[in-house]
């Protein structure tokens, strides 16, 4: 069986720090997040198994490992499978994560972001879309809405 998705940001989901403010760096060096978004997507993450695709941008500075230590050191009780492609032609999140889809071909998937392109994609993705705020994160609103995204568009 395929394993949904969980197409998953960082700035303004995990890391809520306001753009205007340098990042509060945590004891391994990298970016500290929140410990209530961390909370909240564990939950998210015992409610179903998915594949994690990191979208952020931070993706094309750090390596997959790297990302998974960091990942663990947050404890975050899954790893990331995969990056989001660098598309060559996509000029934002939201034709990137298109072209993504439309690669793979799935259809059970979900998007957790506060990336504003997105609002301007199909229907279909924004029906699997979570959008948070930067300073706010995946917070509680937002894991029960990704809850009822899942039980409301995922197969089974």
């Amino acid at each position: 069986m395929i394993k949904p998705k969980l197409i998953l940001d960082l700035d303004g989901v995990l890391i809520t720090t306001a753009t205007w403010k340098a990042d509060e760096i945590d004891s391994d060096g990298y970016s500290k997040f929140n410990t209530t978004c961390v909370s909240n997507l564990n939950r998210l993450l015992k409610t179903k198994k998915f594949d994690i695709v990191l979208s952020s941008t931070r993706r094309t500075v750090k390596s997959l490992d790297d990302f998974n230590e960091i990942f663990m050191f947050r404890q975050i009780n899954s790893p990331i499978t995969e990056f989001l492609p660098n598309y060559k032609n996509c000029r934002n999140r939201k034709e990137e994560i298109e072209c993504y889809i439309q690669e793979v071909d799935i259809k059970d998937f979900l998007i957790i972001d506060d990336d504003k392109s997105l609002n301007d994609a199909n229907q279909f993705i924004k029906d699997r879309l979570i959008q948070t705020e930067l300073l706010k994160g995946f917070n509680t609103d937002k894991l029960k809405e990704a809850i009822n995204v899942i039980s409301n568009c995922f197969s089974e």
